[in-house]
């Protein structure tokens, strides 16, 4: 019993030794670390320092230029890429607004062709139409006028007019009197006016004298008589120069046309021609 109690003390001191041992060995470490001083910096050293630190080496300064310079030409080739796409687009757009400025023109130039056009067939209608407004006018007035001349015992054959007087005058006389209903005297152009002449029974003027040149019988309208076209009277013309005007005479022959005095006194006949 007293050797266990001896041995557990033996063994209790062994173990505050150890500890003891292990704090002075730590101790001994801390003072030594203490007492152990860094050697001194200069200041040439610490200005070398500061010069590494604000004056990079030439390596790294030389691949700082070359990454600012990448940066820099990949900045530029963008900028240019932009610039070139632009430019193409500017260039489009001008060629499609030339085409569409070429056939602007071209559109216009055919509108001012069309309404140039119509302009004309607009003033070519236009004048149509005066014309037969003008015509239209023409013949109200000459159915006006027809109107009143049939009242005024006229009468009607074929494509005339005529008046037959009831009064007589000299064939002046008569012939300003049918010049004043906008008339002439009688013009006989076939067999067919010449036989209706006979069915008014009188010694009549009509439109046919040789007052100008004695021999040289004209109509009124200054038209020569041709010579294979007369109703001359058996004998007739014979009065020279004392008998310069045409009349109707003799109504019972188909022959009736004689040449008299122009001053003597006759019923005359007009004729109005619608043909």
């Amino acid at each position: 019993m007293e050797l266990s109690h001896h041995e557990d003390k033996s063994a209790k001191s062994m173990v505050y030794e150890n500890h003891g041992a292990t704090v002075s060995n730590a101790a001994l470490q801390s003072h030594s670390f203490e007492d152990t001083e860094l050697p001194a910096v200069g200041p040439e050293e610490q200005e070398e320092e500061e010069n590494k630190k604000s004056h990079p080496t030439p390596g790294i300064k030389l691949y700082k230029v070359v990454a600012v310079s990448f940066v820099l030409l990949c900045i530029l080739q963008v900028t240019l890429n932009i610039f070139q796409r632009h430019i193409l687009y500017f260039e489009t757009s001008h060629q499609n607004l030339t085409e569409e400025n070429v056939e602007l023109k071209r559109t216009i130039s055919d509108t001012e062709a069309r309404c140039k056009n119509q302009a004309e067939e607009r003033d070519k209608m236009e004048r149509k139409l005066n014309t037969l407004v003008s015509q239209y006018n023409s013949l109200t007035e000459e159915t006006d006028k027809v109107k009143r001349l049939l009242k005024n015992r006229w009468v009607y054959f074929r494509d005339s007019l005529y008046y037959i007087s009831s009064t007589e005058k000299t064939w002046q006389e008569s012939r300003n009197y049918c010049l004043q209903e906008g008339t002439d005297l009688m013009i006989i152009n076939s067999k067919e006016e010449q036989n209706f002449t006979r069915q008014f029974k009188k010694f009549m003027w009509f439109g046919l004298t040789d007052a100008e040149s004695e021999g040289t019988w004209k109509w009124v309208d200054g038209t020569p008589l041709a010579r294979n076209f007369s109703f001359w009277g058996s004998g007739e013309p014979n009065g020279n120069t004392g008998e310069n005007c045409g009349e109707i005479k003799n109504r019972d022959s188909d022959n009736n046309w004689n040449d008299e005095g122009c001053s003597i006194s006759h019923f005359w006949i007009c004729e109005k021609n619608f043909s």
